[in-house]
């Protein structure tokens, strides 16, 4: 079993999704995935409320 990189990976799951993701890697990597996206989605948030702040 050979490991494959974040961009394969980013790349399976735009073209099929969670699901494949998971049928192609495994429940570890999607978690991983997941997690990633949310905690930069959070990231994002943090960063426009702390320019809003600071506008303010």
């Amino acid at each position: 079993m050979t490991r494959k990189g974040w961009k394969y990976y980013k790349h399976v799951r735009k073209q099929h999704g969670w699901k494949g993701l998971v049928k192609e890697a495994g429940w570890p990597v999607a978690i991983g995935l997941f997690a990633f996206f949310l905690i930069k989605g959070l990231v994002w948030l943090a960063v426009f409320y702390g320019l809003f702040k600071a506008v303010e």
